[in-house]
């Protein structure tokens, strides 16, 4: 069984009265341990998609299975739970709550999930120390790079040993450096058994990952494989083709 399935999603919005569709009828498959990058332009769908799979909204129409559960008709404190214990999720802004330290910012969501809290404490240390950052506990955010900070966003959405783990542009606050170093993490814990799935209109990003979906308006156009992890030059060339 596929660890994430999404059939036929539809998303449509309204604005001051007007309605606007995001999602055209998307289907989606990934097996578990893949490393899947979903890229198109800004305002194609990517994020709205995300949104939906991780089960912070719900779809106008179609459905959202993951895990054999079918989140998109769960209650809202039903889905809050599925996204703590089985769903790993990266913002783009890092979303680290600036009063608290590294270690609590990363502690939270495995008390949340009321995991004991020696467990919790030993499974941060193991994170931040894989992801490098394991003197930086008693930090907070204010005094972390940029890089820093998504490395400890990071380790919060793995906290719980997510099933699957979504990243939304996540190198995209970030330094050319720093961002290669995130992905590098991503393709460390890939390699390791994580399923990820990430968002971005970046071809390197893109190039990382195992498979590469294209979106446009709303809908999957094609799909391919990077036959080099960090070479864009062949998703810059199928980007122009399905963009044309």
């Amino acid at each position: 069984m596929p660890t994430l399935q999404a059939h036929n999603l539809h998303k449509t919005y309204r604005s001051d009265g007007v309605a606007v569709t995001a999602l055209r009828g998307v289907d989606l498959s990934l097996e578990r341990g893949e490393f899947v990058a979903i890229m198109g332009p800004s305002g194609c769908g990517k994020s709205t998609l995300l949104h939906l799979l991780a089960g912070l909204d719900t779809p106008t129409q179609g459905e959202v299975i993951l895990e054999g559960q079918p989140i998109h008709a769960l209650s809202e404190s039903r889905r809050a739970v599925l996204r703590r214990t089985a769903v790993g999720f990266v913002f783009q802004a890092y979303n680290l709550i600036p009063n608290l330290t590294v270690a609590d910012n990363v502690d939270l969501p495995g008390l949340l999930a009321r995991s004991p809290a020696a467990e919790v404490s030993q499974r941060r240390q193991e994170l931040l120390t894989l992801l490098g950052i394991a003197d930086k506990a008693n930090a907070f955010p204010s005094q972390l790079s940029g890089g820093q900070q998504q490395r400890v966003a990071i380790a919060r959405a793995l906290i719980n040993t997510p099933t699957l783990l979504l990243a939304d542009e996540p190198t995209g606050n970030l330094d050319s450096r720093s961002g290669n170093e995130v992905l590098a993490l991503f393709r460390d814990l890939n390699a390791q058994g994580q399923t990820i799935l990430l968002v971005t209109h970046d071809p390197k990003v893109a190039s990382f990952a195992r498979r590469v979906i294209f979106m446009r308006d709303g809908v999957f156009v094609s799909q391919m494989q990077p036959r080099q992890q960090g070479d864009p030059s062949q998703i810059i060339s199928q980007l122009v083709e399905v963009t044309l």
